[in-house]
């Protein structure tokens, strides 16, 4: 169960670093790569100087912002959706992890390094995460310019909404959660070897969107970054299920996308269904809206 839970709290930290890039129309599939090339980077500087897990958090917070502003910059300046630009980034940073320390991907071993992969810190961290989301996102100007233009964007612009400060201060947000996200992964795991399969690299992405579309069904009834964990808690349940039942680990992308897909189809289409049940009232005989 502490396994499901740290997963999920991974999950939960790379949802919310695209949630709100997500709500403003902005998707980004190169984030997955980035935690790679981050971890890449990071984890020999740390084990070369003896450095602690604080600095290692640090360092993947710095390197994930700074990426992440990469793309943020190619968004506003050559104009092209998110979408390509972060296929096109994809494709880069995937032949660059095999450069990167010699295609020797990131080792880290001890708790002088891996602290923010085990419990209690693990879980300080990502309360201290979710506490700072969820004022950012419910309690600030940025949070509410950001739902803003999600609702929006012709209204939100109109009455004085920034939304080239706005697009900078989404991917900095992003970069912050998602070099904890990297950070937790690579403490969790202690090895991450490096690949250049397109499909190994998307896979950690596709986790987390489930969680933010399920989040965005649940804001109606909780808060957002409450929504966000259940969606990754009940993402986790489903593959461990899955792999609960001796199905090959590869079942569970299988799994993950049909949920998503059925999720969506069900969230999207709900006042359609609720029309056919009340047309399936009306048709039975003697029913109590008839008599209404």
């Amino acid at each position: 169960m502490d396994s499901i839970v740290n997963q999920a709290l991974l999950t939960a930290m790379m949802a919310l670093a695209m949630s709100c890039n997500m709500i403003n129309g902005r998707w980004d599939f190169s984030m997955g790569i980035i935690m790679m090339v981050t971890s890449f980077i990071a984890s020999p500087i740390i084990r070369n100087n003896q450095l602690n897990s604080w600095a290692l958090l640090v360092l993947c917070v710095v390197i994930c912002t700074i990426l992440c502003l990469i793309n943020c910059l190619l968004y506003l300046v050559i104009k092209v959706p998110t979408l390509v630009i972060s296929i096109g980034m994809l494709l880069i940073y995937e032949s660059l992890v095999m450069i990167i320390n010699n295609g020797g991907g990131a080792r880290l071993s001890g708790m002088r390094y891996t602290q923010f992969g085990r419990a209690p810190q693990i879980y300080i961290l990502c309360a201290v995460m979710f506490v700072a989301f969820y004022i950012i996102y419910s309690h600030t100007r940025f949070g509410y310019n950001v739902r803003s233009l999600g609702n929006n964007q012709l209204i939100a612009t109109n009455i004085g909404v920034n939304e080239k400060r706005n697009t900078i201060l989404c991917y900095v947000l992003c970069g912050v959660f998602l070099g904890v996200a990297s950070c937790i992964n690579v403490s969790m795991k202690g090895t991450i070897e490096a690949s250049s399969t397109f499909n190994n690299n998307m896979g950690m992405m596709f986790t987390a969107f489930p969680a933010v579309f399920i989040a965005l069904y649940l804001s109606r009834y909780v808060n957002f970054t409450v929504g966000v964990f259940i969606g990754a808690f009940c993402i986790k349940m489903l593959t461990a299920g899955i792999l609960a039942l001796g199905l090959p680990s590869e079942i569970q992308d299988i799994g993950v996308g049909l949920f998503l897909f059925l999720f969506i189809a069900l969230t999207t289409n709900q006042g359609r269904f609720s029309d056919w049940r009340l047309r399936r009232l009306k048709a039975r005989p003697g029913s109590a809206l008839d008599k209404a």
